[in-house]
């Protein structure tokens, strides 16, 4: 396969390099040359090349079954184009709707970071009113429109989730094999080691926090990404906090790269120290920018897929229609053809183009004059964003010289909620949770998920300091409640309708009904401001607390309520599990019913990840590569395990019976002891090693067995 690109300044057709032996070290495959294209792509017009593709089609023969065109370059598809591109005989075209802003000082110096919000750089999205927010309030969505997605506007925080966390995910897929190749699985194994290939960490200086303690086994150091920590920390973290939270009884642990996130500190941020910029998919790609099989394509913006056939089986896409956004020709309905697509449009872009494109519920389709093409009603669901108090609630003395705050820093108090409720308040939840087998509008998978995570103490709340010292942010790591993202017009340039749906699940704890996330940070973040607001000597320097931690929990959830809001860590949108699950990826990255298209992005997380999603969306890309490689190279094969049920009707959690309870002090500490409450808390710090895949298995295996593989 060729890919001819018009140079529009002499309309000189451009080849690429004809078809040879791949060198790339992990293909294993002859390659004709490959068509990447993005939607998503954050890229640059580069001198030289293409500034718009116009009737981008295949010429000079057909592909063969090794070739792999894909589309979207957002923070994981534009790695993903130059990972791919590392063998000089793999040709990527990367469409990219936003314009060049790799020069821009908003995106670049890290103390500016989130100041191209509401700019040509952000899609500038707003969810729909949401009901369950104070006064209904309807949410901004900022997206990166830009080289680099939403890796160039984002906080920076590059964090690796928890080895329980993701060993979740595969477990939730049901499979037995990948063609006997367990480097493939999505699991703790594959996505830390990815986390690592994606990343080039640099140690901190000399003047940065040295209680940090890096461990080099736990970072990468010849990939894309840099990551170090901060040049120099602000003292009322390092003199005021951190004492304050080991006087309290919480642990302060030095590197969280390992597997176990739980605890407080600076996390490492996303920014090159030689010249102390932003590092993301747009610097990556200024790297790589000159490979001659690298091609990128500004104001390119996908509207919808065509296809090749339609009628029986899963169906065949041809290419991607397009239209020019920049005015420079007078195109409007421009198209690229290719073997295979991938979409890395994100949570806002890639489910609506499979809309668009036909597919989805045909409920949606249908009223828009759309033909179903495939029917998957899972197009659009499981988006997730947790709730975020959008104000500080501990303020500090000013009058006190804090020092060293001229720098990007991110101090992350990462907490299970036994750490963070009261003793009271947890066996409560833990309670009603027991009790829960299914929730109305929640696959069971994602229950499950999250009665694991809970019991197993993984982090459920986050504490955010930032740099400013006027900012310390808590909020819900992983929500139970979930919405939607969906289209309701066949406008292709129309702007999608996100649904969030904040506090739409309710819990009965105590006999009271609650929202549940708003109940949880309420309660936690009461429990954790008081705590601080009595230790030193963090207590020497706090002028109040707003809302004031003495009130009564009702009057204090009332006030969390009127503040809260997005995090902007929206994932989900086209979920990875099994398809009767409610999955709508499968794990070769699949879009269900479709023989040649794929999504690489944050949409197919099949959960919330506890750590901040940048950091897992690279890991994404990294294993996508390695994915695409064997897929197109050895035919992979692999199988659901038919001794287990992926029917989210038949998804039951086997809750271990005889573990002993637990109660927890005031400081969040584990007392061994007889709880009041005759249920399984999971508060014994084993758990996660003796019971890791007790709750996760989808079939009711004989409690025997399941115990004795672990």
């Amino acid at each position: 396969m060729l890919l001819l690109c018009y140079d529009v300044r002499s309309d000189t057709p451009q080849l690429p390099r004809q078809k040879g032996r791949s060198a790339f070290p992990h293909a294993r495959l002859h390659h004709s040359d490959i068509i990447f294209q993005h939607l998503r792509a954050q890229h640059l017009n580069n001198p030289g090349r293409c500034e718009s593709c116009i009737d981008v089609e295949e010429h000079a023969g057909t592909a063969d079954a090794t070739t792999l065109p894909s589309y979207g370059a957002g923070t994981a598809g534009l790695l993903l184009a130059i990972i791919l591109t590392e063998d000089p005989f793999i040709n990527v075209a990367v469409l990219e709707a936003g314009s060049d802003g790799r020069t821009n000082p908003n995106i670049t110096i890290p103390e500016l970071r989130g100041e191209i919000i509401d700019t040509e750089y952000d899609w500038a999205y707003y969810s729909t009113v949401q009901p369950g927010l104070y006064e209904n309030r309807s949410q901004a969505v900022n997206r990166g429109k830009t080289i680099g997605g939403t890796s160039a506007m984002n906080w920076m925080i590059h964090n690796e989730d928890s080895r329980i966390q993701l060993d979740i995910w595969e477990s939730l897929l049901n499979l037995t094999s990948w063609n006997s190749d367990a480097s493939l699985g999505w699991n703790w194994e594959t996505l830390s080691t990815a986390f690592r290939e994606s990343e080039v960490f640099f140690a901190p200086s000399s003047n940065a926090s040295s209680a940090e303690q890096p461990d080099p086994a736990n970072h990468g150091s010849s990939g894309y990404i840099c990551s170090t920590l901060q040049r120099s920390v602000l003292s009322l973290l390092s003199d005021y906090v951190t004492p304050a939270l080991l006087n309290a009884g919480y642990a302060v642990p030095g590197d969280r790269n390992g597997g176990n996130v739980t605890g407080a500190g600076l996390l490492p941020l996303a920014i090159c120290p030689g010249n102390y910029t932003r590092s993301y998919s747009g610097s990556a790609y200024t790297a790589v920018q000159d490979r001659r099989n690298l091609h990128l394509y500004t104001n390119a913006q996908v509207t919808d897929i065509s296809w090749i056939s339609t009628t029986t089986g899963n169906v065949t896409a041809r290419g991607l229609n397009y239209v020019d956004t920049s005015g420079r020709t007078s195109n409007t309905s421009l198209s690229i053809q290719a073997q295979d697509i991938i979409l890395s449009a994100g949570i806002a872009g890639s489910a609506p183009i499979l809309e668009r494109s036909g597919v989805g519920n045909p409920d949606i389709l249908t009223p828009l004059n759309i033909t179903p093409i495939v029917n998957l009603s899972s197009v659009g669901t499981g988006l997730r964003d947790p709730l975020m108090m959008q104000y500080q609630p501990l303020q500090y003395n000013f009058s006190v010289e804090f020092t060293g705050g001229e720098y990007a820093q991110n101090y992350i108090d990462l907490r299970p909620a036994q750490d963070v409720l009261s003793p009271a308040d947890y066996n409560a939840a833990s309670v009603w949770l027991n009790e829960t087998t299914s929730i109305p509008g929640l696959e069971d998978a994602q229950l499950l998920v999250f009665k694991h995570l809970w019991f197993t103490r993984q982090p459920l709340i986050e504490m955010a300091w930032q740099y400013s010292s006027t900012q310390s942010m808590p909020y819900t790591l992983i929500p139970l409640s979930q919405g939607t993202i969906h289209i309701n017009t066949s406008d292709p340039l129309a702007a999608p309708v996100i649904d969030p749906n904040y506090n739409s699940v309710t819990a009965i704890i105590n006999n009271e009904t609650v929202p549940w996330d708003l109940w949880l940070l309420s309660r936690a973040s009461q429990f954790y401001v008081t705590q601080l607001a009595s230790t030193p000597p963090f207590s020497d320097v706090l002028t109040k607390t707003d809302p004031d931690h003495n009130l009564s929990p009702a009057d204090y959830q009332q006030a969390v309520y009127e503040r809260t809001g997005t995090s902007q860590h929206l994932t989900g949108g086209l979920p990875m599990l099994p398809r009767s699950a409610g999955g709508a990826i499968a794990s070769d990255l699949l879009v269900y019913g479709t023989q040649n298209v794929r999504v690489v992005d944050g949409s197919i997380f099949p959960y919330q990840p506890s750590a901040h999603p940048m950091g897992l969306t690279y890991s994404v890309a990294v294993h996508a590569a390695k994915i695409l490689q064997r897929v197109k190279g050895s035919k992979l094969t692999y199988t659901e395990d038919p001794g287990r049920s992926n029917s989210s009707s038949n998804a039951t959690a086997v809750f271990p019976t005889n573990l002993p309870t637990a109660t927890y002090d005031v400081r969040g500490s584990a007392v061994p002891a007889s709880s009041s409450v005759a249920v399984s808390t999971g508060g014994v710090e084993k758990v996660e090693d003796q019971y890791v895949r007790l709750v996760l298995w989808l079939s009711p295996f004989p409690k025997s067995q399941i115990m004795s593989s672990q």
